[in-house]
């Protein structure tokens, strides 16, 4: 996972990416805060995603609804046991709704690394 908690998760095919700017921006990464964290094959991805969520929806001020309720709805979905089931289309118009209509970065970004795990089939 490139870029902290908002950034996104790289497929292992994907990791020999070179750090610039311009690479990482055509695999659809960025820098973020500059945190690279590891998973290996026996990380529990489903619980990190819980945790990221979580991190999300306790951050989140509450000055605009799409960050507030957006970040307690992802959470909500992810503790769910059927969470990790949901249509794609929930998860997907959420984190849209959440990147468009949030007033600043942390609504933002608060489900790219959660969209990138699913969208990479890493869970």
């Amino acid at each position: 996972m490139i870029g902290g908690a908002a950034g996104v998760f790289l497929r292992p095919d994907e990791i020999d990416v070179p750090l610039d700017f311009q690479s990482l921006s055509a695999i659809g990464a960025t820098f973020g805060s500059g945190a690279i964290m590891v998973f290996d094959d026996t990380a529990n991805v489903r619980g990190a995603l819980i945790r990221l969520a979580r991190f999300f929806r306790d951050e989140s001020c509450g000055k605009c609804f799409p960050c507030q309720l957006g970040t307690q709805r992802q959470y909500e979905i992810l503790r769910n046991p059927s969470g990790f089931e949901n249509p794609k289309g929930l998860r997907s118009e959420l984190g849209a709704t959440m990147r468009d209509a949030s007033l600043c970065g942390l609504g933002q970004t608060a489900s790219s690394a959660i969209l990138s795990a699913f969208d990479k089939r890493l869970i």
